[in-house]
């Protein structure tokens, strides 16, 4: 009799147990559904989620060159799975703190522009290139407008707006990218004059190139925020990991960071690479040049030097070579134009001589942009060169 009564009791328990489970997993499901349901009412259109995680939201839209850093900024972003420090001074231009920047200098004043790879992303800014150029000529008032996703578009519009505000400096040294030509192909101006920009900008869509090879979401992905979200962020560190560990054969295959194909990167060995809309690779170096003869009369307008500088992708120096296409485009260019051409593909292939392990000694692991020691080889280079002059 007792064992039976504690058998109905445990039966009574466990029916209780799952009642309990089953009315739980149901208040979750509903809760589930009220939180995509109320994100759709605040997003149709995009996840907002994603937004919510911006690690600093440092880059700001503007109304006449189309991006910018955020004034006075004092905080970290992230690139890759690693958080790095920004700085930016009054203009939005990335500095070693946030100083307010008078539009006439008291001495001699010399203006970087490039996109991400100047700006010097992921790395900080005492380490990037420019900041050790600063760090060598003190009594240089050195400043860096450059950001990501810029292209000669960007470099002519943001430079142009601010010699018009008043800006006053000696030289302008561009340092032309190669993702330039396709960016340039994706610039347009709209109906009312205002630069514009074809689709989405940024590193993060180029990250996303890098790690996955550019592939599109799944169905469910694009219906459910909150799956979509935690997806993304399991995805993200899993691949955070993975990139740890990858070789650079895995990073070679077709496109991922370091392959052959790489879109961006292939133009200047493969006149059949894609992704270059229906002006193509030509169209997009005749478009580049043409926005760089605005600038150079611009800055002529106003007795300002220009220099334009130039480096290799990591496919440059597995698949090109030293006197690659867009080293001598720019050599060509500035002919009669130029005070001074900053070809860096020399110092990075010899340093490739020497070096069996160079891709990742001079890139982020598993992605296209200079590391420390990356930025250090072209800032001695650079460094050497203007001393020579």
């Amino acid at each position: 009799m007792f064992e039976r009564n504690r058998g109905m009791m445990a039966k009574s328990r466990w029916r209780r147990l799952r009642g309990i489970v089953l009315v739980n997993f149901g208040v979750l499901i509903g809760l589930y559904l009220l939180a995509e349901i109320a994100l759709r009412i605040v997003s149709s259109n995009s996840n907002p989620l994603f937004r919510l995680t911006a690690k600093t939201g440092v880059g700001i839209r503007d109304p006449v060159y189309h991006h910018t850093l955020r004034p006075k900024f004092d905080g970290f972003d992230k690139w890759g799975n690693k958080d790095y420090p920004v700085v930016t001074n009054s203009l939005g231009f990335r500095d070693a703190s946030t100083r307010d920047v008078p539009l006439v200098a008291d001495r001699k004043r010399i203006v970087f522009i490039g996109d991400s790879f100047t700006e010097g992303i992921g790395v900080p800014y005492q380490e990037t290139f420019v900041g050790k150029f600063a760090g060598a000529f003190p009594d240089l008032d050195v400043l860096n407008a450059a950001a990501e996703s810029y292209s000669p578009s960007v470099y002519y519009e943001k430079l142009n707006y601010f010699l018009d505000r008043g800006l006053r400096f000696d030289e302008a040294v561009v340092y032309i990218d190669i993702s330039d030509i396709q960016d340039e192909t994706m610039y347009y101006y709209d109906e009312h004059g205002v630069l514009q920009l074809a689709g989405e900008y940024g590193a993060q869509k180029l990250a996303g190139n890098i790690w996955s090879g550019g592939k599109k979401k799944a169905w469910w992905e694009s219906a459910f925020y909150v799956a979509d979200f935690l997806h993304q962020v399991w995805r993200y560190e899993t691949l955070a990991r993975l990139t740890e560990r990858g070789s650079l054969q895995d990073f070679m295959q077709s496109g991922y960071a370091y392959s052959r194909d790489f879109k961006r990167a292939s133009w200047t060995y493969n006149t059949d690479a894609s992704d270059y809309g229906s002006m193509g690779i030509e169209g997009g170096i005749q478009k580049a040049k043409q926005q760089m003869n605005r600038l150079y009369d611009a800055l002529s307008s106003h007795g300002i030097a220009l220099s334009v500088g130039v480096y290799p992708w990591p496919q440059q120096l597995l698949y090109d070579g030293e006197n690659s296409r867009a080293a001598q485009i720019w050599r060509d260019w500035c002919a009669g134009k130029c005070k001074q051409f900053f070809d860096h593909f020399p110092a990075f292939f010899h340093y490739k001589e020497n070096d069996p392990d160079f891709l990742k000694n001079l890139f982020i692991w598993g992605d296209v942009h200079l590391n420390v020691r990356g930025n250090q080889i072209l800032a001695d280079d650079l460094i050497a060169k203007y001393r020579q002059q």
